[in-house]
């Protein structure tokens, strides 16, 4: 019995996605499909546009056998962090034979040879990485920059694609993050990179039948006066059957979320780390230098958008501070990050849902992971280390605040962490 592994957000799930499952599975001939998927939030540094259990239900409707979620530490947190993170669980699963991704461009080889920079860091790659920083330059930026020129001096070719154009493609990136992961923690899984087709991006409408998740998500903004109707009509062409059924169920009951949402607790926080209650320097992602700059610019906060607007900077990236400024909220801090990184990453699986004919896959799991496997939260702690107490607190802090959000939004009342039970789903 064969299995592979998949790293998602499902923000929300799409007809992409039941293509790179099937093709996966063509690919593999696996017989079980085990997807690490992101909880509430996710890497942008926003909520997730819909809750974790809405989503997994939906990949379990639509080709997936099980779903673990992916900490809220390393969901929302940059490429290197979210591909280390997931990678660390699929690992540890101890029965995943192949990593299955997407990405705009799927030359393994050339894939290969960035990352290998990456982990290398030879000596033309660092002096012109630290060069473009030192003039300011984004990290992102800085190190696309050395990457070029190692492969320059590496003398690697590529085909009809410039390498700048691959190197800020969004999944491509992440493919690198996971090629390098699985490097840096000696995993026996098997890449495969599937690439993506004809996916638009389009800020406003929907074109094809392979729309991306953001084509999807912008469908929904500014329409609050509209009734489902008008957006279901678009979503006809670009998701499953059942995931229209899901989103139509859901609608204006507990979904869409957005960052706009968080904006009077953002607020809150920005003005308690202007006044020193706490300091903002301490949260993981964040600097003396990009503290200063978010306290300092605090007393003309109105609303999360603007605020991105207005603090962004060549150095620090719109995700980047939305990522910090959603930390702030949860306390998520440099020693905590530290202390889950020192300890191997990670230390509970946290099983979302799975398919009822695939119930041997819990047991295979539990054959082959030393890993406690979560499946209630009520009694969780009774088997977990001191790291993956703190990991888990963390986690329901932000489930917390997003069940909040939910309740203020749309009045709906929805089950707490303790309360929501595992999905069992049938094929």
């Amino acid at each position: 019995m064969s299995t592979i592994g998949i790293i998602a957000e499902f923000n929300p799930f799409h007809n992409g996605h039941s293509y790179l499952i099937e093709e996966a599975k063509r690919r593999t001939g696996a017989d079980n499909v085990v997807v690490v998927m992101s909880g509430n939030y996710v890497q942008s540094g926003s909520p997730a546009f819909m809750d974790k259990f809405s989503r997994a239900r939906t990949a379990l409707e639509n080709g997936v056998d099980l779903v673990i979620e992916l900490p809220f530490c390393y969901s929302m947190s940059s490429a290197s962090y979210f591909a280390t993170g997931a990678i660390s669980i699929l690992n540890k699963l101890g029965i995943v034979s192949h990593l299955c991704f997407g990405c705009e461009y799927d030359n393994l080889k050339l894939l290969n040879a960035i990352s290998d920079i990456i982990i290398e860091e030879d000596d033309i790659y660092k002096e012109t990485l630290q060069s473009y920083l030192k003039s300011g330059v984004s990290f992102v930026k800085s190190r696309e920059n050395a990457i070029i020129k190692s492969l320059a001096m590496r003398e690697i070719s590529i085909d009809g694609t410039s390498l700048s154009d691959i190197l800020t493609k969004p999944n491509n990136i992440l493919a690198i993050e996971y090629l390098t992961a699985i490097k840096k923690t000696n995993s026996h899984m098997i890449p495969v990179a599937i690439k993506r087709e004809n996916l638009t991006n389009s800020n406003n409408l929907i074109h094809t039948e392979l729309s991306s998740a953001h084509s999807i998500r912008n469908l929904y903004y500014g329409h609050n006066l509209y009734s489902f109707l008008n957006i279901k009509q678009s979503l006809e062409s670009a998701v499953p059957l059942s995931c229209i059924n899901r989103l139509e169920e859901d609608y204006k009951q507990t979904y869409p979320i957005n960052s706009e949402d968080y904006s009077q607790l953002i607020g809150k926080s920005l003005l308690d780390a202007k006044y020193e209650r706490y300091d903002m320097s301490e949260l993981f992602d964040c600097n003396e230098e990009l503290s200063n700059r978010l306290c300092n610019m605090a007393s003309s906060y109105n609303n999360v958008t603007s605020f991105l607007g207005k603090a962004n900077a060549p150095t620090f990236t719109s995700s980047r501070i939305r990522r910090v400024l959603m930390y702030s909220l949860f306390g998520y801090t440099k020693e905590d990050f530290n202390l889950f990184k020192e300890n191997d990453y990670v230390f509970y699986f946290r099983i979302l849902g799975f398919n009822k004919d695939k119930e041997a896959l819990l047991s295979e799991i539990n054959n082959n992971s030393s890993l406690p496997m979560i499946t209630k939260i009520s009694t969780a702690f009774d088997t977990l280390s001191p790291c993956g107490k703190r990991m888990l607190e963390l986690n329901m802090l932000a489930d917390e605040m997003y069940r909040f959000i939910i309740k203020n939004k749309y009045k709906t009342e929805i089950p707490t962490e303790q309360e929501h039970g595992v999905i069992v789903a049938s094929s």
